[in-house]
């Protein structure tokens, strides 16, 4: 997997020269369609009491981090292309060992084709980084779906690619074929429940045209992951899960929707001890109704994973508000394996006259690599105050749980961070920005138990840069 630092020449060739190529040409990047160069550079140094945050804290942490990214994109009515890359030139002092050199290498990938009747998509994405350099709330925020409260150290390799076609966008007739492969590796980390996977996916959905006001669609697809022992590479499992389904999307009236679905799952999972199968009926149904500010909507679902199948009950509400936005969702979830549990999400913006508030909540259970039934629970709060017109505070509150649902052996972890920035506009194109940050883990991993907190102060300095060639 190689050392904990990662030096590739050629990003560290082209990101020392991108303030020098990019300063002079700033003009026309509010124009639309054709080639854009955005660059970014920003530089951080922090200072924190327990930067590993280990139950031992070993001693304060130094870190030097200069973020580099590159990008270029162009828009047209054909096509859209972006290409992100990324490094990090860090030098840190953390008890133990230091780090010096780029790390973090980052490359994302996205293209995409229209016709006037069919769409190719094709997305990739590479990153190798140190994970106690994570922050795992951000991690979720840019990714925009919940994954695993990252920690315990060790370094990740991870990979993907995706291609997606679609043809018959405006025919009573159409397909979508839709692949994915990717893969996860994990070097040098602490906690045994952390796998190596590989995931491959393909997914063919033919739609066609019922009536006016009705949608057809069959849908067959198949997945499979290998999970292997981080620390060993011994095989933990093997499975496939194959998919049929038919569905119908109905318009009842011209303010009601219904979609509903019923298909057969087949799992299939092969283990150093033996094989074992899991297949059954699912299905869905889901009703919205379309209101003058909004809409309300319920669902009832059945999946089938390698524990069994699992039923969930939700009813929500989108609000448009006069000053922000409004959408809950509340319901309750139970599964052959572990209890019921309560689940919903809550999204909540609202803009005062000067000041921004945002509020998330997000509970979900789920079945992870290693058949653990886990309650994920996820709490935000961010505040944004502008002070005059070329300073601002800012402050964001988070919150997330992992647990065992009552059944299996998850370990609980729980992790809470806390900051408070205060931003200033040096010019129109620096911005300057410093703070404190408090965090606390909570872990009850039997094998690396966790309960440690760190308080960190920090100075950042940026700048991004776009100009059209």
């Amino acid at each position: 997997m190689g050392s904990k630092t990662s030096k590739i020449a050629v990003i560290a060739a082209v990101t020392m020269l991108w303030p020098t190529f990019a300063s002079p040409q700033q003009g026309g990047a509010g124009a639309s369609g054709g080639l854009q160069i955005d660059i970014g550079v920003s530089s951080k140094f922090s200072a924190d009491s327990n930067f590993t945050l280990s139950s031992a804290n070993p001693g304060a942490s130094y870190i030097s981090d200069t973020k580099l990214t590159f990008g270029i994109s162009s828009k047209t009515s054909a096509y859209d292309f972006s290409l992100i890359a990324g490094s990090t030139l860090r030098f840190a002092d953390i008890p133990g060992r230091s780090v010096s050199g780029f790390e973090d290498p980052t490359l994302k990938l996205r293209f995409v084709a229209d016709s006037s009747n069919s769409r190719l998509t094709l997305t990739g994405g590479y990153r190798f980084v140190d994970r106690e350099f994570l922050n795992p709330f951000q991690v979720e925020r840019e990714e925009q779906a919940l994954g695993l409260l990252v920690g315990n150290g060790g370094t990740l390799r991870d990979r993907s690619v995706g291609l997606k076609y679609e043809v018959g966008l405006n025919a009573p007739l159409g397909f979508t074929l839709d692949l994915s492969h990717s893969d996860k590796d994990y070097e040098g980390v602490v906690s045994s429940s952390v796998r190596d996977s590989t995931r491959d996916s393909v997914t063919g959905t033919v739609r066609f045209k019922l009536s006016p006001v009705a949608t057809g669609r069959f849908v067959v697809g198949q997945t499979n992951q290998e999970n292997l022992q981080a620390t060993t590479n011994a095989l933990i499992t093997d499975r496939t899960t194959t998919d049929y389904s038919v569905g119908v999307a109905y318009d009842i009236n011209s303010v009601l929707n219904l979609d509903a679905q019923v298909g057969y799952t087949d799992v299939e999972t092969v283990r150093p001890l033996g094989t074992t199968s899991r297949s059954g009926v699912v299905g869905s149904i889901a009703l919205t109704k379309s209101l003058p500010n909004g809409t309300v909507f319920g669902s009832l679902s059945s999946v089938r994973n390698q524990n069994g199948s699992r039923v969930s009950l939700t009813f929500g509400r989108d609000l448009q508000l006069p000053t922000g936005s409004l959408r809950a969702v509340i319901g309750t979830t139970k599964a052959d394996t572990g209890n019921s549990s309560v689940i919903g999400s809550l999204s909540y913006t609202k803009q005062f006259a000067t000041d921004t508030l945002t509020v998330s909540v997000n509970r979900s259970a789920s079945t992870n690599a290693n058949d653990d039934e886990i309650l994920d629970t996820r709490f935000g709060v961010a505040y944004s105050h502008p002070i005059n017109n070329v300073s601002r505070l800012g402050l964001s509150f988070d919150w997330g749980q992992t647990k065992d649902t009552g059944a299996t052996t998850a370990s609980t972890v729980e992790l809470t961070n806390l900051q408070a920035t205060y931003s200033y506009d040096l010019t129109s194109d620096w911005s300057l920005s410093s703070g404190v940050e408090w965090r606390k883990r909570v872990d009850t991993d039997p094998l690396s138990p966790t309960d440690a907190d760190s308080t960190s102060l920090f100075v950042t300095l940026g700048r991004n840069f776009s100009f059209r060639p």
